[in-house]
């Protein structure tokens, strides 16, 4: 976590005494945009998925973004009352969508059981967030990046870390309190713009 231009604060999403410690080090900076993003991917099927997986995909991505997002809120309600708003935009997966998950997508799906299962969990983090604070002028929001080229996926995908993260600062440019709660995709390959939970 950087602010601009000299001071980095170093955490471990998944680690709570990190968190807080962070959350102290910012106590009274205002935060206008928070991008939850760490996450981890470990390949599974119906035979192959492990409970150590589940649990450590769990933890760092639905659990980590909860945990830096509620220790972060003092400086997003800062923004909030400061700039009029306030974004928390969450990275997930469109392998987190219950809606998205169909034959046609079993190929993905398939072979993607407990991380698909923790970013769903983070979709819906971030809508009981935007239930639960509609009033605090915070926009909480989910974005699927795509398919993006990254060590994740041993650098299978088909989408430019550049394109996608261009796609959803673009997104992320243009939120309001009427999109909180939203599951946003910066695929274009996908052609909707709004996901199915």
């Amino acid at each position: 976590m950087a602010l601009s231009p000299f001071k980095t604060v170093q955490l471990e999403a998944s680690d709570e005494a990190s968190v807080v410690e962070a959350a102290r080090q910012l106590e009274g900076v205002p935060i206008d945009l928070l991008i939850n993003n760490a996450g981890i991917y470990i390949a599974d099927d119906l035979h192959s998925a492990k409970k150590q997986d589940f649990l450590r995909q769990f933890e760092v991505n639905a659990v980590g973004p909860f945990l830096v997002t509620r220790a972060l809120l003092p400086n997003l309600n800062l923004a909030a009352k400061s700039h009029g708003t306030a974004t928390v935009a969450q990275v997930s997966s469109f392998l987190g969508s219950l809606g998205g998950n169909t034959i046609e997508n079993e190929q993905f799906f398939g072979h993607s059981y407990a991380y698909s299962m923790s970013k769903a969990a983070l979709n819906m983090v971030t809508r009981s967030l935007s239930v639960g604070l509609r009033d605090s002028n915070i926009v909480f929001v989910t974005l699927n990046p795509g398919y993006v080229d990254t060590d994740m996926n041993d650098h299978n995908g088909y989408l430019p870390p550049a394109e996608s993260a261009e796609s959803m600062a673009n997104i992320v440019a243009n939120l309001s309190m009427k999109d909180t709660g939203k599951f946003y995709n910066a695929d274009k390959q996908f052609g909707e713009f709004e996901l199915p939970w």
